[in-house]
């Protein structure tokens, strides 16, 4: 006969939580905040305008001259970012668990809503006036590098010449790089680290290579491409699937999640699908055309935009470098599978926190008791905003690498 007394023995339960790992957070290091001053009081929008460009020109003694037009345009940054969630405890289990959770998910709240506008910021690339991509290796316009130890140094060069030929300093200048990005130039050097020069002590900063201070990021957007190929429109059933959430095209509307109604065209089944996702998952007409995203993908697709070429359309995902697409019939196309990488000039992108108190998050706490509930609700917030003015657009480059690189 076998005893059966491990019920006797008792669970030792750590003095911490268990640990969790995040994406680095540093848009403070590359932003320029000098607005941000002056949003800590009301108000909702910046206005820094930029005046037109005038010419100089050879003067004739005795000739009059004639007079230039010159112009001022509006430029602003609208603090339109309000991130946020809700959570509840109740004081039943405050009392009976042995960690302080409201505090724990308090604090992990204000981790995730500071990686959501770090996102926000990198997405920035996209405003830049140059881009570096494949066809400046050679290769295709519009595609990504295909990245090697061979040819990463060119690639670095031709960051190089996009800023020069814009005048940005090279003092001044950063690339925001992914872990693939990252592993190909360790490759190239052999593991010298010393070859990345001194580290400032800033967060998410590797070193400097190639005249370029580096900042390395998980939180980079990723971007890819589909459309039929042949430009005839989708077959009914239908699917394709972008980072585990599926969209399916069918002749009939229904009611079931993520379906897409064929349109006629090609071009206004496009239009139906990106109208759903524009509009952050919800139907963007009481599910005439598209049918509303379960709730939990709805919250992953506000970090996406979709772009409209009329026979195909571009996913961009902020926050999510390297891209996991499928499709049922037709296919994306890999040659625009890309990560969207940040180079420019520190500064360039400006970046306002109107949050009061200073801090990227204020959180506050309210009792539910007028609700019927012992306990508290927990409701964190970040009332912000990012741009690049427009003068700053030249002082930024946006760098394709092929995700299967």
């Amino acid at each position: 006969m076998a005893n059966n007394i491990t019920a006797l023995s008792p669970t030792f339960w750590s003095a911490n939580a268990g640990d969790k790992f995040y994406k680095t957070v540093f848009f403070r290091a590359i932003c320029s905040f000098k607005e941000e001053a002056l949003v800590k009081g009301s108000g909702r929008i910046v206005d820094r305008p930029y005046l037109s460009d005038v010419v100089a020109e050879s003067y004739t003694k005795g000739t009059a001259a004639t007079a230039q037009d010159v112009t001022a345009t509006s430029d602003t940054l609208t603090l339109d970012q309000f991130y946020t969630l809700l959570m509840y405890f109740d004081d039943v289990d405050m009392l009976q668990n042995k960690y302080d959770t409201a505090k724990l998910y308090a604090d992990e709240a204000g981790l995730r809503i500071g990686i959501k506008f770090d996102a926000k910021v990198l997405y920035e690339a996209v405003n830049a006036n140059s881009t570096v991509d494949d066809a400046d290796l050679g290769g295709t316009s519009g595609y990504g590098i295909t990245l090697t130890t061979a040819n990463i140094d060119s690639t670095f060069g031709e960051i190089n010449e996009a800023l020069d030929s814009l005048n940005v300093p090279e003092e001044e200048r950063f690339l925001v790089l992914t872990p693939l990005f990252y592993n190909k130039l360790w490759q190239r050097i052999a593991g010298k680290d010393s070859m990345l020069g001194d580290k400032t002590g800033e967060t998410g900063m590797i070193g400097t290579y190639g005249s370029l201070k580096l900042y390395k990021s998980n939180n980079l957007t990723g971007m890819a491409r589909w459309t039929t190929g042949d430009g005839a429109d989708a077959s009914n059933g239908e699917t394709i699937t972008i980072e585990g959430i599926t969209f399916t095209f069918v002749s009939s509307i229904g009611t079931t999640a993520g379906n897409i109604l064929i349109a006629g065209t090609l071009a206004t089944t496009i239009d139906n699908l990106v109208a759903l996702i524009n509009a952050g998952g919800v139907t963007s007409d009481s599910g005439v055309s598209n049918v509303s995203l379960s709730t939990a993908n709805q919250r992953a697709v506000q970090n996406w935009v979709a772009v409209d070429g009329t026979t195909y359309v571009e996913i961009r995902v902020k926050g999510t470098p390297s891209l996991t697409v499928s499709g049922s019939v037709d296919s994306w196309n890999t040659n625009y599978t890309s990560q969207i990488l940040l180079a420019g000039r520190k500064g360039a992108i400006d970046a306002a926190i109107q949050t009061r108190g200073g801090n990227i998050v204020d959180v506050k706490t309210q009792e539910t008791i007028a609700n019927g509930k012992r306990g508290i609700n927990v409701m964190p917030l970040l009332v912000g905003g990012t741009v690049t003015f427009n003068n700053n657009k030249n002082a930024l480059a946006k760098v394709l690498i092929n995700s299967a690189s």
